[in-house]
């Protein structure tokens, strides 16, 4: 096990850090400083396009190898998943990592294996429990990622998130 990545590390998939990039890319960094340590396995950071394992790094965001066994067992998974996306659970049934992804089929598979999943807009309401980010930059957050990806990011995931923030506010 690689004990420079804590077991507290938030996975994320491509989807997130693309997201993220598109809208708002610093957050990835305040996250890093302020909530955890967060994760991308090579093979699915090889999926954000023109993210380098360089800008990772930069943000602080660990670029962690892809175990042979992960490989194995995800060429032979008898659920549905995409592969990497398959890859990502492997990683954090082992290592004890909370999966971060908008991958509802993922999210849900993560739960009935008994691994943390978050939705991708999760490490930003952490941020906002944290008072690193307010409530409007939030939700402004999100409103761009609805705009790069409203299948993921509709309308009531919005309405859920306000309503989780100002809960939190008025709590």
């Amino acid at each position: 096990m690689d004990m420079t990545i804590p077991p507290a590390t938030l996975l994320t998939d491509a989807d997130v850090l693309i997201n993220y990039r598109e809208s708002e890319f610093d957050v990835l960094e305040l996250i890093t400083q302020h909530i955890g340590a967060v994760a991308v396995l090579a093979d699915v950071l090889l999926e954000a396009d023109d993210l380098t394992p360089h800008q990772c790094e930069q943000l602080g965001i660990k670029v962690v190898e892809t175990r042979a066994t992960w490989l194995m067992q995800a060429a032979e998974a008898s659920e549905y998943l995409p592969f990497n996306a398959y890859l990502s659970l492997l990683a954090c049934i082992e290592r004890g990592w909370t999966c971060v992804t908008n991958d509802g089929a993922l999210r849900r598979l993560c739960i009935r294996r008994g691994v943390a999943a978050k939705c991708g807009i999760g490490p930003v309401e952490d941020l906002v429990d944290a008072g690193v980010l307010t409530p409007r930059r939030a939700i402004a957050i999100a409103r761009r990622i609805q705009g790069l990806n409203p299948y993921h990011m509709n309308e009531r995931a919005i309405v859920r998130l306000t309503a989780e923030i100002a809960g939190r506010i008025s709590g």
